[in-house]
């Protein structure tokens, strides 16, 4: 039922009485479906439930055999799959990841895993595995157990993200302001890819987002509040409450909304690079609906409608065209698949790779135009990325059918100028590019230069040192995030070293103090600082993104139990850090089960583990991500 109340006036408190969760409004439903929907819902929370804990004892318990699968995942895959999907893989109990189509790497990667749900006819079993797994679900199995197979397609470049449904998502660990959440997911390191506060379109993503750690309560996007809420206050913005939900006296998985200059976590979401493999699943699924051609560096799909240009204005004037209207239309069908779809570019070397494709219809329209001039040069072809290619390109001083030609289209045997008016679709297109690591950008005014570091598996790492900002673990943490990045980690004693031998700790006068000397015995020491009339040390210590009890990877191949690991995906062998050097402070699993984060001495080169604020309130810190992902040329593959 739905609850109404009246909106009280924003404050520094969030209101959970304001807001209920609603099934889409439809304006009649009978009471068998709505009976059904219950129904589904309350299996949906048990199946949940039950699997998340199947999950959570995998994660705390999860054996040597399982560890050492995830490590060689890392190892075969890396290039290919995120570090997410691989979890996914291996935490449902998936013993292998397989090619989807035997030999051809261009189809994507497939998983098989066996969750502990009764399911009693596929249709059952389907709802199964689509409850709990966040990918394309390929085949099902019922019975005692339900076996689901689904398929990876895409992949989160970025530390941290994890894939649900085509997204990328991720929360930070600080609180900011809404104002300040914008900026804190639009950062340079993605982007190209337009990340941002993430919509929350739906009820049903709370089952996936229990998967991502650390979710208390973080802002999100509702693009349309009254569909969520009865009366939703003036300026308030909404937050997803995940653990933690009695804080507000709210069920967990609930939308609350709050004053914008509240701090909440953030949950950040992109849309990743399109593959061929994606395209390839697209294709075989919308086949019916679109006309999708796979070519080797993208796919071509023709609009659903024809499109029809006006080029002539009243009285045989010449109107000025613009093909605005084509980048509307493609973008449409973009949205059915999930990514940005864009009308074809015209030159040359476009046509040579798609003419072949080219069969369903006479011609199609494309985005090139001319609004004046006789040559072929004075074609425009104007991109999403504001870029504008020549259509032609060389001598093109031919005159005659040109200086009436003011649109272009493209049939399977040539390119040719149109006039008038025109009807026909417009085709629009999917391209796959080669990513590569492009340079670290520059840093805030508190870091160094970065370091930039080569990693073995086809990663690219950032390290950005804080040599004259002594803070708190918390205060690091948001700094890092404010930037777009992570307290670092590393992943061999060389990267280590790259990094340590670019270490200057700066002390700012009228804070921190020299060291003692025979003549100044009663001062404070370098590195101590005076809070609340306590002295709090300093030294040469820098935070780091690792965490102890550990969290990941937690088991060597020998079976002995680690006592850190890295977060975030900053770093994944915890084998070094483990193993590294750690003179100077006790380096053991603790007996309690409080959080313990790791931090290095530069003086001694040594990893050591420390509660916060004890011994040490205030450190330096090193933030780290991987480099920002540079376009480059377009994947060329064999033509399917």
């Amino acid at each position: 039922m739905k609850r109404c109340y009246k909106s009280p006036e924003v404050s520094g408190k969030p209101h959970s009485m304001s807001k209920m969760l609603k099934t889409p409004n439809w304006r009649s439903v009978s009471s068998d479906l709505a009976a059904t929907k219950v129904s589904l819902k309350a299996e949906n929370k048990r199946l949940r439930k039950q699997t998340m804990l199947f999950v959570v004892l995998f994660a705390l318990l999860l054996p040597v055999t399982q560890q050492a699968k995830l490590m060689d995942f890392q190892e075969m895959y890396a290039k290919e799959i995120d570090q997410s999907s691989m979890k996914t893989c291996v935490f449902l109990g998936g013993e292998k990841i397989d090619l989807v189509d035997p030999g051809d790497v261009d189809k994507g990667h497939k998983c098989t895993v066996d969750l502990p749900t009764v399911s009693d006819d596929e249709r059952h079993a389907k709802e199964v595995c689509s409850s709990r797994i966040p990918y394309y679900i390929t085949a099902v199995k019922h019975g005692k157990t339900t076996k689901c197979t689904f398929q990876i397609n895409l992949k989160c470049e970025k530390e941290g993200y994890h894939q649900i449904h085509g997204k990328c998502y991720k929360v930070t660990d600080a609180r900011f302001t809404w104002q300040e959440a914008q900026s804190v997911c639009n950062n340079k390191f993605v982007k190209d890819f337009k990340p941002q506060v993430a919509n929350y379109y739906y009820s049903g993503l709370q089952n996936y987002l229990w998967d991502i750690t650390g979710v208390y309560d973080a802002w999100v996007s509702v693009p349309e509040l009254k569909d969520y809420f009865e009366n939703p206050g003036k300026n308030q913005k909404a937050f997803y409450v995940d653990a933690g939900a009695y804080k507000y006296d709210a069920r967990s998985g609930d939308l609350l909304l709050d004053d914008p200059n509240q701090k909440h976590q953030v949950l950040c979401e992109y849309t990743p690079a399109m593959t061929r493999a994606e395209m390839f699943y697209l294709a075989d699924v919308y086949s019916e609906i679109y006309p999708i051609e796979v070519f080797a560096g993208g796919a071509v799909i023709p609009s659903a409608n024809m499109e029809t240009i006006q080029q002539v204005a009243p009285f045989g004037q010449v109107a000025h065209f613009s093909t605005r209207a084509f980048d509307e239309r493609c973008l449409s069908i973009g949205r059915i698949f999930n990514v940005d779809s864009y009308p074809i570019q015209a030159i040359e070397e476009d046509f040579n790779d798609v003419k072949d494709h080219l069969t369903s219809q006479r011609f199609f329209l494309t985005n090139a135009f001319k609004n004046d001039g006789c040559d072929k040069q004075d074609y425009k072809q104007v991109n999403h990325d504001g870029s504008s290619p020549m259509v032609y390109r060389g001598d093109s001083s031919q005159l005659g059918e040109y200086c009436k030609a003011h649109s272009f289209s493209l049939q399977q045997t040539g390119r040719y100028p149109t006039m008038a008016s025109t009807r026909a679709p417009v085709l629009c297109t999917l391209h796959t590019y080669n990513w590569t690591h492009g340079a670290c950008p520059p840093g805030p005014e508190w870091s160094s230069k970065p370091v930039r570091f080569h990693r073995s598996y086809n990663t690219v790492f950032c390290h950005y040192i804080a040599d004259n900002k002594p803070s708190t673990f918390e205060e690091a943490t948001k700094h890092c995030e404010e930037f777009g990045t992570y307290l670092t980690g590393f992943d061999s004693a060389e990267e280590f070293e790259a990094v340590r031998t670019k270490l200057n700790p700066q002390y700012p006068e009228g804070i921190y103090f020299k060291a003692r000397t025979p003549q100044n015995r009663g001062s404070l020491s370098r590195g101590d600082r005076v809070v609340n009339g306590q002295e709090t040390p300093v030294d040469d210590h820098y935070w780091l993104g690792g965490i102890s009890p550990c969290q990941t990877q937690c088991v060597e191949r020998t079976g002995k139990e680690e006592v850190a690991s890295w977060i975030r995906s900053v770093g994944i062998n915890t084998t070094f850090l483990n193993t590294y050097n750690h003179d100077g402070w006790k380096w053991e699993k603790r007996k309690d089960s409080r959080k313990q984060y790791v931090s290095f001495r530069s003086d001694n080169n040594a990893f050591h583990v420390h509660l916060p604020g004890y011994p040490y309130t205030y450190m330096f810190f090193v933030c780290g991500v991987s480099a920002p992902p540079v376009r480059s040329e377009k994947q060329k593959g064999k033509v399917q």
